[in-house]
C-alpha cells in the first residue's frame, strides 16, 4: 500500500508535468500566431505588389505577355462585376428598387 509521501509525491509529479505542458501548448500557441500574422503581411504584400503591377500594366509603363493580359481581362472583368453589384446595392438602399407582390 502507498504512502502519503508515495501519493503526495506522485500528485506532485502529475502536476509538474501538467504544467510543462501547459507551457509547451503556450508557447506553440504563440508561435501560430505569430505565423498566421506573418502569412497576412505576406498576403498584404503581394495584393499591394499585384495592384502596383495591374496599374502598371493598365498604363503600358511595362510590357505585357499572353499571362499578363489574361490576368488584366480577369482582373478587369471582376471589377466591372463589383461596380454592378455595388450599383445594385446602391439601389436596394435608397429604395428605388421595390420588392415584388407576393403572388
Amino acid at each position: 500500500m502507498s504512502t502519503k509521501k508515495q501519493i503526495a509525491e506522485v500528485v506532485r509529479s502529475r502536476l509538474a508535468d501538467v504544467a510543462v505542458r501547459g507551457r509547451v501548448l503556450g508557447q506553440a500557441l504563440k508561435v501560430r500566431a505569430d505565423l498566421a500574422a506573418g502569412r497576412r503581411r505576406l498576403r498584404a504584400a503581394y495584393a499591394q505588389l499585384g495592384e502596383e503591377a495591374y496599374a502598371r500594366l493598365r498604363d503600358g509603363e511595362i510590357p505585357s505577355d499572353a499571362a499578363m493580359t489574361t490576368f488584366r481581362g480577369r482582373i478587369d472583368d471582376i471589377k466591372a462585376e463589383v461596380r454592378t453589384r455595388e450599383a445594385e446595392l446602391k439601389e436596394i438602399m435608397t429604395g428605388a428598387v421595390k420588392t415584388p407582390a407576393p403572388e
